[in-house]
């Protein structure tokens, strides 16, 4: 297929699936993580089912994809420094409490694994998610996908999905912490999830064996399902509009805030329906500062270490995915050329485009 056959809004016929960001590494390294989520996940489920191991004393096996991708990670980027301290204060720490040793091992080293995920998971997904954003208007209509996708990203029915950019000239002067903040508030959704399971399951007790942990383990899970996210922020994705530009991550917090607010509202009612105590609220409140600590920790590194790879490497191929606007200019004056003369007409943009992005003769 030709390069210079546009789809809607000049995006490239070969885009999303067609374009590759992934390096090779990546390739093997999602590799690996996927192996590893699948050999712990039947480990845990053999513990539990099989060998009688409680539920929350076995889930921090299924934090192993994050340490072994961690531990890679800092070995090949030769992080010595930071290693080999963690290591040393996790076996330690293993002599006074074991608990402790988990603790460090998740903040120092599992958090480095979530950091080389969202990474991968970036790379592999954001031209497949702006993809099925400019295919829903597609005159072909649009698969499951190019209808989900929108709709978690609140994208209006009313924008042209064919004017959709981003900044390709992303400078940082420091950790952006307003990013940092609106991605803890995001991670409170998921986080809502595991408070409905602490109430009402009938065998969670404030004093249950392994309970710390069992929560840190799927704030780890909760930070790599969040953290991809930011990159529509840092790349400030958004379609114009005449009016307001619609940005892409304003619509999913718009999505997730109201997603969160009847979960708050459903969780306060079902707390008051199974008799809350203050043990339960107790343990909320130290998720709760967990989920910050564990989103700041990560975000940290992540701009530091991964963004600027991943942004240069989005970028590079912008091009590819949108090589002309086919609709540019069209009612809107030009500062050279023609319309500076008295008497040129405009031409409407929609008598050249229908409404599904047809163009018309």
């Amino acid at each position: 297929m030709m390069v210079s056959m546009f789809g809607a809004g000049g995006v490239s016929e070969t885009s999303g699936p067609g374009i590759t960001i992934t390096r090779e590494s990546d390739v093997r390294m999602g590799y690996l993580a996927s192996v590893l989520l699948i050999a712990s996940v039947l480990s845990f489920c053999v513990s539990v089912l099989f060998f009688g191991c409680d539920v929350y004393v076995a889930t921090p096996i299924l934090a192993i994809p994050f340490l072994v991708t961690g531990v890679i990670s800092y070995i090949i980027g030769r992080r010595w420094i930071i290693l080999i301290p963690a290591i040393a204060m996790a076996v330690v720490a293993y002599l006074f409490d074991p608990r402790i040793s988990l603790l460090v091992i998740y903040l120092l080293i599992c958090t480095g694994g979530i950091v080389v995920i969202t990474g991968i998971v970036q790379r592999f997904l954001f031209y497949r998610v702006l993809s099925s954003i400019v295919r829903r208007d597609s005159g072909n209509g649009p698969g499951l996908p190019d209808r989900i996708v929108p709709f978690v990203l609140d994208i209006p029915d009313c924008v042209d999905v064919r004017r959709l950019t981003l900044d390709t000239d992303v400078r940082r002067n420091g950790i952006p912490w307003d990013d940092v903040v609106r991605t803890v508030v995001f991670s409170l959704v998921p986080c809502a999830f595991l408070w409905f399971f602490m109430f009402l399951d009938p065998a969670f007790r404030s004093d249950t064996e392994g309970l710390h942990m069992f929560a840190l383990t799927v704030i780890l899970y909760i930070a790599a399902l969040v953290m991809p996210s930011t990159i529509l922020s840092t790349l400030d994705v958004r379609i114009g509009s005449d009016i307001r530009d619609h940005r892409i991550s304003d619509g999913l917090m718009g999505a997730v805030v109201r997603v969160l607010i009847p979960l708050l509202v459903a969780l306060v009612f079902v707390g008051v329906l199974v008799s809350v105590n203050g043990a339960i609220l107790y343990h909320v409140l130290i998720s709760l500062v967990m989920v910050a600590v564990i989103i700041t920790l990560v975000s940290v590194m992540y701009y530091t270490r991964c963004e600027a790879s991943v942004v240069r490497d989005i970028v590079s191929k912008w091009s590819v995915f949108h090589p002309a606007d086919i609709d540019s200019g069209y009612g809107e004056p030009s500062k050279k050329g023609g319309s500076d003369f008295p008497g040129t007409p405009v031409r409407d943009p929609r008598s050249c485009f229908g409404r599904n992005g047809d163009q018309k003769y």
